[in-house]
């Protein structure tokens, strides 16, 4: 046999063997099954110590659940509570607000020269044998920017009200008793008379004892006539001064039910003589007539009352209380205790508010967001809200890709348009950059000339504030709409400096601070900014004086706008700042010559120097 077919055999034998093993393990644990289900006979007794790890059964959630009759709980206000009080609650919202997701544009330059590099690979490296391959070259340069984001946080919170109770139902030991003389009789026909007993509580009766005295003389049995009275069923036929067991089954009697009592003077005839003058002996209380009954009865103590409950924390600082709303519809509700329905009334019975804790649309980084050249460096947060952070600086890498043509002819590559000697440099020559540091230190040169080093200051602020985060009211503190946003028409002129200057990048934030404050609440907040004059002025004091030399611009209630001293101007790197937001201001205002004049001049500064060196 060939040693290839003797081992396709010997796989085939090694495959079946295992199908075998594996249908045989199948049938034992069908078996198993089978067998197990048959001893349980009907019947199943788990024990979930022996499926879960720490299993309680005294749990303290079990505290959110009653009984199967229970209507009320409030399961979703201490899910809520947990939530924005508890340590993974926090962490679970402080990832989501202070970790935004990486993204990766494949849109950016780099990914697209590196699929350029990779389709060309064999030309690059020579492989596909050509002698000389015209190759596009790519220099690639990155700059930093910084910039400011800020992310609104707010807080829906719950008020929930649930029925609880205070008492308790309880049974003890008391005494019915049926006397005659408690109530006024009724006259009935035959001589009888009725007196009708309201049963004050409910409870369960038994077999008690009976009596019809004569107080004024206990020895005396009367004449030869005797009385009869019917209670409950029970007729007894006795003299005055007797007593005895009234024999009864246990039942059930309710508070207000009526039992009748009927007792006649058996007078041989004359029923209504006999009668008037009982009715006179039993009101006088000359003559008694008592049923005594051993009583269990149930004592009521239960009181149901309403508890809110709120999911937010004690402590919301100055957040501010934009709406209310009911998210859970009044009406009458009930919880069961001892048995026994308790129900109440609310015209809500959950409130849903919404609380501004922190609002805010600054947002300098969105040209860097938006560009795919652009990635996020570094997220430095400067302002937090317990945990969470609401305000960040930011650093975002740029890259600036310059191309040039040329050939590669085996391992040398040969520029074809002269540009390649930039390129090789190694250097981002930015002109931008240079002139922007020069216009900053003119600008400072005209706030000094001529005046006294000591005392005079460059780039002076304004400080301004504008009103923010109030119920019903629209936020005159936005960055952009203020010519469009009808609903800013009511802010004032202050307020639409500031508009207009976040718009131009004029604005510096300084913070904010509660305006209005009501019982603890906070109502209506503020901001105070700093306003400069140019762009230029706004990013010397803030990358200069606030990042580079530590100077504060005060608080947000007392904002600092002071210029900045000739001494800490010194001490400023120019070279340091990101002066992005002024290039487009450059830009505009840079007047190319025009070329033919441009040519024109060439030419005859050529001539003239053909001229002179005759």
């Amino acid at each position: 046999m060939k040693k290839a077919t003797r081992t396709l055999l010997q796989g085939l034998l090694l495959t079946c063997l295992s199908a075998g093993a594996l249908a045989a393990s199948m049938d034992a644990s069908n078996q198993e099954g089978i067998n197990a289900g048959r001893a349980a006979d009907g019947t199943t007794s788990a024990n979930p110590n022996s499926y879960f790890e720490n299993y309680s059964a005294d749990a303290p959630q079990r505290a959110l659940y009653g009984d199967p009759t229970q209507t009320s709980t409030n399961i979703d206000v201490k899910g809520q509570t947990e939530l924005s009080e508890s340590d993974l609650g926090q962490t679970a919202r402080e990832s989501y607000v202070n970790n935004p997701a990486d993204t990766l544009s494949y849109d950016s330059d780099m990914m697209k020269y590196s699929d350029e590099i990779r389709e060309n690979a064999n030309a690059i490296t020579g492989v596909n044998g050509s002698q000389c391959v015209a190759q596009e070259l790519n220099k690639t340069t990155y700059t930093t920017h910084r910039c400011e984001m800020a992310n609104n946080l707010t807080q829906a919170c719950t008020r929930k009200a649930t029925i609880v109770t205070t008492g308790s139902r309880e049974t003890y030991s008391t005494k019915l008793v049926l006397n005659a003389g408690s109530v006024t009789g009724k006259r009935m026909s035959d001589g009888w008379v009725q007196y009708d007993v309201t049963v004050p509580e409910s409870g369960t009766v038994s077999s008690g004892t009976w009596e019809l005295l004569y107080p004024r003389s206990s020895s005396w049995h009367g004449d030869r006539l005797d009385y009869s009275f019917q209670v409950m069923g029970k007729t007894v036929r006795t003299k005055i001064n007797n007593s005895g067991t009234f024999s009864i089954t246990s039942q059930q009697v309710e508070a207000g039910q009526v039992i009748s009592m009927r007792i006649r003077y058996n007078t041989d005839g004359h029923y209504d003589e006999g009668r008037e003058g009982m009715i006179q002996l039993i009101t006088k209380g000359w003559i008694v007539l008592r049923i005594t009954l051993p009583m269990e009865a149930v004592r009521d103590t239960v009181v149901p009352t309403l508890q809110w409950t709120s999911s937010c924390p004690a402590d919301m600082g100055d957040a501010v209380k934009m709406s209310e709303v009911c998210s859970d519809p009044g009406g009458t509700r009930s919880v069961t205790v001892g048995g026994k329905a308790y129900s109440l009334y609310s015209d809500c019975w959950g409130y849903t508010t919404q609380w501004n804790i922190f609002e805010d649309d600054t947002n300098t980084c969105q040209a860097y967001i938006n560009d795919p050249n652009c990635s996020e460096g570094t997220r430095t947060c400067t302002q937090k809200i317990g945990n969470l952070c609401v305000y960040s600086k930011l650093t975002y890498q740029c890259a600036h890709t310059v191309k040039s043509t040329g050939y590669i002819c085996g391992s040398e590559f040969y520029c074809s348009d002269g540009s390649c000697s930039a390129m090789q440099a190694g250097q981002n020559q930015n002109f931008e950059a240079a002139v922007s540091q020069l216009a900053a230190l003119a600008a400072a040169g005209k706030d000094f000339a001529g005046m006294d080093p000591n005392s005079v200051t460059a780039f002076t602020g304004k400080a301004m504030a504008c009103r923010k985060s109030a119920a019903g009211f629209s936020n005159c503190c936005k960055s952009g709409g203020w010519g469009q946003d009808v609903g800013l028409a009511h802010c004032n002129t202050e307020e639409k400096e500031i508009g207009t200057g976040k718009e131009k990048k004029l604005v510096v934030k300084v913070g904010s601070y509660c305006s209005k404050k009501v019982l603890g609440v906070c109502l209506q907040k503020k901001e105070g900014y700093c306003v400069f004059d140019s762009k230029l002025a706004r990013i010397v004091q803030e990358q200069g004086r606030r990042d580079q030399l530590g100077i504060s611009f005060g608080s947000g209630e007392s904002p600092d706008c002071r210029g900045i001293k000739v001494a800490e101007l010194q001490g400023i790197k120019f070279d340091h700042i990101d002066f992005s937001d002024f290039y487009d201001d450059l830009n505009s205002n840079i007047k190319l010559p025009d070329q033919d004049a441009l040519n024109q001049r060439i030419t005859s500064d050529i001539r003239n120097s053909l001229k002179s060196g005759d």
